[in-house]
């Protein structure tokens, strides 16, 4: 085998982060009767992102996002006042419950697993929340290792999460390769550790990085093929 263990992220790779993000979302707006719309929910979306790709940067920390988020939010939107990290913790109790799998989860981590692959998870998240929603989704099981950026105490794509994450394995970076969505956490982090990655590409996104994964899989039918070709076949 080319590889012998993979490393899995959560959101919008195993769980789908959009059916996530809009039931906590509007879970959240109609607890307290705010008025929400589409293009309320397009902002907050385009909001999010913007404050996770500043705390993959190190622009803040984590502390800082939380507590701004829905704080900024809610005031520049909708001249609401709140406790933001109040809100956010409401938020979350909410998106921790949500856990709807991407086609083709199961049957890929089945098909890993009888194959001999030790499957992991290196997840942007909360220890908890993101173990809890992989056990409601039924997958949790399947993982030998998952490891989270509050434990590590760093976020993808920052060296020292990676360094966390294999000092908890017995299996080094040359016997890995990292599935995940994001280009930014996951295909740079990878990237600038010296991993083989696949960027799983389901939302058909541009590599505006110029990044370099070793493959780029539209759906999980394709990962599969992958390691029927011993990780050969290029996409």
């Amino acid at each position: 085998m080319r590889y012998h263990q993979i490393i899995f992220d959560v959101d919008d790779t195993l769980i789908d982060f959009a059916t996530t993000e809009d039931f906590a979302f509007n879970s959240l707006f109609k607890a307290h009767h705010w008025p929400t719309s589409p293009d309320i929910q397009r902002r907050y979306h385009a909001y999010n992102q913007g404050l996770w790709r500043d705390l993959e940067q190190g622009k803040l920390n984590y502390e800082e996002l939380s507590e701004r988020c829905f704080r900024v939010f809610l005031k520049q939107n909708l001249d609401i006042d709140v406790d933001g990290q109040q809100t956010m913790d409401e938020y979350r109790s909410y998106f921790g419950e949500a856990h709807q799998l991407l086609p083709g989860v199961k049957d890929t981590l089945k098909f890993a697993k009888k194959a001999g692959y030790k499957l992991t998870v290196l997840s942007n998240g909360e220890k908890f929340m993101q173990r809890h929603r992989l056990k409601l989704a039924g997958i949790y099981d399947y993982f030998d290792l998952i490891v989270t950026s509050e434990e590590a105490h760093y976020q993808k794509p920052d060296e020292h999460a990676f360094d966390y994450f294999f000092s908890r394995t017995e299996i080094g970076p040359n016997e890995t390769i990292f599935f995940g969505d994001g280009l930014q956490s996951d295909i740079l982090g990878a990237e600038k550790y010296g991993l083989d990655s696949i960027w799983y590409n389901h939302r058909h996104r541009k590599n505006t990085l110029n990044l370099h994964p070793l493959f780029t899989v539209e759906n999980y039918p394709q990962f599969v093929e992958l390691m029927q070709q011993d990780f050969q076949k290029k996409y």
